[in-house]
């Protein structure tokens, strides 16, 4: 894989890293590829996504230049973070540094943010004269409100992550230097959970927001779950008062 893009499994956690500082982490065609390459991979037994950068930028979104000489289109970026958010298992995006244009649609299409203090996101996509991924659009109204997406978008103020987490833009806002510790401590707590559970609630969720909730289908996902092996495991490590090893059955 390209060295801009780095993917690894870390045990039961797929990490994907930007690694291309000299060019803020800007995403081409190159790099869409690879990155819906790396989701496939993903095997059945991951418990965990995470997403997180190298350098003082998180992402500045799509390759202008590709845009400018149609290498590529929005709907190519949009394709990806819908594939990203489409994921059956958490997801987690560890962000250290600034956000520009498309950056903000990799973590809103996260299900879990993590963010440093003291940055900021910037979306001038109306500056330029395009139009944000529609997806986009929808997935950041959902997450942060109509309010603060209109200022966003449609003023292209930059906007600090204080700001943001006022809107629950982010699950856990920590200065830099804690970012480590606290990144550690999600991973190790969202990895240690029921799989099962976890992947039934989180589909349910995700049928809620997209507005295709079927109770029966979720009925099912729910029994699968009380009839598990795993929550035979659960309520017995809690009368041993030990940790539960869950099995994914």
């Amino acid at each position: 894989m390209t060295d801009a893009i780095k993917f690894e499994m870390k045990g039961d956690v797929a990490e994907l890293r930007l690694c291309a500082p000299e060019r803020r982490n800007a995403i081409g065609s190159r790099e869409i590829s690879l990155v819906k390459a790396a989701l496939s991979r993903i095997p059945d037994t991951c418990r965990l996504f995470v997403i997180r950068s190298e350098g003082p930028v998180f992402c500045a979104g799509a390759n202008l230049k590709e845009i400018t000489d149609g290498t590529m289109d929005g709907d190519d970026f949009q394709s990806m973070t819908n594939a990203i958010a489409a994921l059956s298992m958490p997801s987690l995006a560890i962000v250290e540094g600034d956000v520009f244009g498309g950056g903000a649609e990799l973590l809103f299409s996260c299900d879990f943010r993590l963010g440093a203090a003291g940055k900021h996101l910037k979306i001038p996509a109306a500056a330029v004269g395009l139009c944000y991924p529609v997806e986009g659009i929808q997935r950041m109204t959902q997450r942060l409100g109509s309010t603060l997406v209109r200022k966003l978008l449609l003023t292209t103020d930059s906007v600090s992550f204080e700001e943001l987490d006022q809107h629950n833009g982010f699950d856990w806002l920590v200065p830099s230097n804690e970012i480590g510790v606290r990144s550690e401590a999600i991973i190790n707590k969202l990895t240690s959970l029921a799989p099962l559970s976890v992947s039934a609630m989180l589909a349910i969720i995700k049928s809620v927001e997209e507005g295709r909730f079927d109770r029966a289908s979720a009925q099912m996902l729910a029994k699968v779950c009380s009839e598990s092996e795993d929550l035979s495991e659960g309520l017995l490590a809690i009368r041993e008062k030990r940790a539960p090893v869950f099995r994914r059955r």
